[in-house]
């Protein structure tokens, strides 16, 4: 299946409909670094929005979107840094397998969380 060219620029819309805007989106064949803004923010990484992004990238493999390494940059509206988090493509392909749980999963990730 070929990825379509705009895919990233559609994970980015779906993205935006549950209140989490990119600002900026650097990838390439391995990675791919989502910087956002999040209205959810209180005191730290909210922890909801990295469930989306991981879900929304999720829901684009039917599309074509061949997982990568994901590492998420969360900020506040203001632009202060509040954290960062990612993913690695193996965890991907592994719940995808059935290898490991969507609990496991989102407890990896959720260890990966560096506050600010």
């Amino acid at each position: 299946m070929s990825v379509p060219d705009d895919q990233y620029e559609r994970i980015e819309n779906r993205l935006m409909s549950h209140g989490i805007y990119v600002t900026a989106l650097d990838r390439d064949e391995a990675a791919v670094e989502i910087t956002y803004e999040t209205v959810h923010a209180t005191d730290g990484v909210p922890h909801r929005d990295i469930g989306r992004v991981v879900n929304v990238l999720r829901d684009f493999r039917e599309e074509g979107w061949e997982p990568v390494d994901v590492r998420g940059v969360v900020t506040d509206l203001d632009g202060e840094q509040l954290g960062s988090w990612h993913a690695e493509a193996e965890w991907f392909h592994e719940l995808a397998a059935g290898e490991i749980t969507e609990t496991e999963f989102s407890g990896r990730v959720l260890d990966t969380i560096e506050e600010r």
